[in-house]
């Protein structure tokens, strides 16, 4: 009789794939602030969103002189570094090897799991522990989180509106710790008002200090990660669970690198577990549309949900109450949005033309996606064939068709496509919009997605969802860097495994 060899695992070996996990995780973690001190005793320079594992002297630096000389200038903007020492060799290395390890120890710990022999105690005490080792991490490869900070410093210091106002404006920012490591200085939020609010109470609260901004946002993000999780002990089996909590790109792009697509993320997914609860429906009707409301004022992307659900609802039967409670919570989000939105809306030139250039210049970035891998093939193609090309027609027309395409795919989901399962639409919608449709994309979007997985069936959705989560954690290393491979290797060739897959197991 042929035994399975995960079925012989038990509570012990899970443990041990925990403390491995846990290993994997201290090791990134304490390599930060250990840079971080040595950097101070030596007076060196370590930039660790542009490489995490070396400390720089000022002889390694050509612009020492035109940058500021601080132990806080973690992003390296616009820093030079000459150097013989193979500084992002040993970085490429490292985070291979990290991503690799933590891909590996999370299916291994899956499969123990789908034994039924894992408690979800002991999922969830290990998530809480390997949560608190990356929310107090160093970011790396990411500069946002220090973005945040400098959205709320330009509210609290100098009482700019974000959306009108850059950092640039701002006299000599870069003397000015907050703004430091701004990456993104010459162009206006595109967040939701009730994010930019939060980032301006936060470092309020935080009286304008650095460090404190930063623990405060990332403890933000920890809170809300804590309660989705306590969400789903209740209505999730420890299989979604486990996809959910151990997550290495959610523990990542999270809360290592704070994120603010988590917050979104769970709006959104609290939203669907409550629509999706069959005792109180029409109570949860309310508070389901009130976060997916809600969500936009973080993110704009479950604007995409809201015509979904707004039809399902009523395609189960009309009644007054049930409509009462959509109504309601529709609006519940949408004041308590123009409530955050106030100090942005009563600046007389919020619409003025260079306003709008501005932000419509931060939205036409290429970046990451379908339309920039397509694009610079075509690019390469007429390089070696001598033909001549204008990059920004090309852009535009594929802009133009991708949109076009989604946008009459999702006119026939909408109303013509039966809706019977609406999260799993949902999660089509939201999945094709974010990998193959936007112009601009980073991993950590996925975030508004992936909390979705609990909630659905063992579909292909599903599949796909948890393989592009665990391909995405190799945005960390050198494949993010590379324009055609990064959407090549971590979404296109994830889906196209997962269909052939799928397609054997249904034949």
């Amino acid at each position: 009789m042929k035994i399975n060899f995960f079925s012989r695992f038990n509570t012990h070996e899970f443990r041990g794939v925990a403390v491995l996990t846990f290993i994997v995780y201290f090791i990134t973690s304490i390599c930060g602030w250990l840079n971080f001190l040595i950097a101070h005793l030596t007076r060196g320079n370590y930039f660790p969103v542009k490489n995490y594992l070396t400390v720089f002297n000022n002889s390694h630096i050509i612009n020492i002189n035109e940058i500021t000389k601080s132990i806080y200038n973690f992003s390296g903007y616009l820093v030079k570094i000459k150097t013989n020492f193979p500084y992002k060799i040993i970085d490429d290395v490292f985070f291979t090897l990290l991503s690799t390890l933590l891909v590996i120890l999370f299916l291994i710990g899956y499969k123990l799991v789908k034994t039924q022999k894992i408690s979800q105690t002991e999922i969830i005490k290990w998530s809480v522990v390997l949560s608190f080792l990356m929310t107090f991490a160093l970011p790396s490869h990411s500069s946002d989180l220090f973005g945040y900070i400098a959205r709320g410093a330009q509210q609290t210091l100098f009482h700019q509106n974000p959306y009108i106002h850059t950092v640039s404006e701002v006299k000599n920012y870069s003397s000015y710790p907050l703004f430091l490591n701004f990456m993104w200085p010459n162009q206006p939020t595109t967040y939701g008002p009730v994010f930019i609010y939060i980032t301006k109470a936060i470092v309020f609260l935080s009286n304008n200090n650095l460090f404190l901004s930063f623990i405060n946002f990332k403890l933000l993000n920890l809170t809300i990660f804590f309660l989705l999780i306590l969400f789903l002990v209740r209505s999730s089996d420890n299989e979604d669970l486990y996809l959910i909590a151990w997550n290495p790109l959610i523990l990542i792009q999270g809360l290592w690198n704070c994120h603010n697509d988590l917050i979104s993320g769970v709006l959104i997914c609290v939203g669907f577990i409550l629509l999706s609860n069959k005792t109180k429906i029409n109570n949860n009707i309310f508070w389901s549309i009130f976060c997916l409301t809600f969500a936009c004022g973080i993110k704009y992307i479950s604007l995409i949900a809201l015509p979904f659900v707004l039809i399902y609802v009523f395609h189960k039967g009309f009644s007054l109450r049930k409509s009462v409670n959509f109504i309601l919570g529709f609006c519940a989000g949408s004041i308590l949005i123009l409530i955050f939105s106030l100090d942005y809306l009563n600046t007389i030139n919020w619409l003025s033309e260079q306003c709008l250039c501005k932000l419509v210049g931060n939205v036409n970035l290429v970046h990451q996606s379908l339309i920039e891998t397509i694009a610079t093939l075509i690019k390469d193609l007429c390089k070696l064939f001598g033909i001549k090309y204008d990059l920004f027609i090309i852009y535009h027309l594929l802009k133009s068709l991708i949109y076009l395409v989604f946008g009459l795919f999702y006119f026939y989901m909408l109303f013509f496509r039966k809706k019977s399962n609406l999260i799993s639409v949902i999660a089509w919608m939201l999945f094709i919009f974010l990998a193959f449709t936007i112009a601009k994309f980073h991993s950590w979007y996925l975030l508004n997605i992936i909390f979705l997985i609990p909630l659905l069936k063992d579909s292909l959705i599903k599949k796909l969802l948890i393989a592009v989560s665990l391909s995405h954690v190799y945005a960390i290393t050198f494949v993010d860097q590379s324009k055609i491979l990064n959407f090549v290797s971590m979404t296109l060739l994830p889906c196209i495994y997962t269909l052939v897959k799928q397609r054997k197991i249904n034949h």
